[in-house]
């Protein structure tokens, strides 16, 4: 008896070859995505603590005298320039520069897993982070996170009571460590700015 061909049979078969070689791409494809939740495996917290939200040092008078006359210089000259709108943004800066140093951060909580990062009721993935240093700010030690995101840039996490040995080792298992700390070119002008004009009397 002859032996007729079965063309539903072979594409059947064709079709789940395709399928799975889909599945294979598509789970290769994630695996490229997210490297570092793949590289953490079973999810888990690793470090724990409760700090302020930033870093923070109670300013003196002389603090909130300075930005008062620069306030006042830089005003006068908008006005003479006729520059109206400026004097808004001068205050707008003076009363934010205010609310910062006068009233001390909140605590807040932060959490370093093997899936990412949390800071208070904010978490980031760590396929969303680049790199970390860690850096004295405000008399405080302080973690900074590059991110890879458009906004935040960079995360700030005070260390508080955290040995920064614990921290550093944790974080490193899943982005690299800059021993020296990175800065940006606004950075070094508003450090080199702070050096030569403080705006508070240092010597007491």
């Amino acid at each position: 008896m002859p032996k007729f061909f079965e063309p539903e049979k072979e594409e059947a078969n064709q079709l789940t070859s395709e399928l799975t070689s889909q599945k294979e791409l598509e789970n290769s494809k994630e695996e490229d995505l997210h490297p570092k939740m793949v590289e953490a495996g079973e999810i888990k917290t690793l470090l724990n603590w409760t700090a302020p939200g930033r870093p923070y040092r109670r300013r003196d008078r002389s603090y909130y005298t300075t930005i008062a006359i620069l306030v006042v210089l830089l005003s006068l000259i908008a006005i003479l320039a006729q520059e109206f709108l400026l004097i808004g943004v001068f205050l707008a800066i003076a009363f934010v520069a205010y609310v910062l140093a006068f009233i001390p951060p909140e605590e807040i909580s932060h959490k370093i897993s093997t899936q990412g990062v949390t800071i208070g009721d904010h978490f980031y993935f760590w396929h969303e982070l680049d790199s970390f240093w860690f850096k004295e700010k405000e008399g405080q030690e302080v973690l900074f996170i590059q991110t890879r995101l458009r906004f935040p840039g960079q995360l700030m996490l005070v260390l508080g009571e955290v040995n920064q040995d614990e921290i550093q080792k944790a974080v490193a298992r899943f982005l690299p460590f800059h021993e020296i700390p990175q800065t940006t070119t606004m950075d070094r002008f508003a450090e080199s700015l702070q050096k030569h004009f403080p705006l508070e009397n240092t010597h007491h």
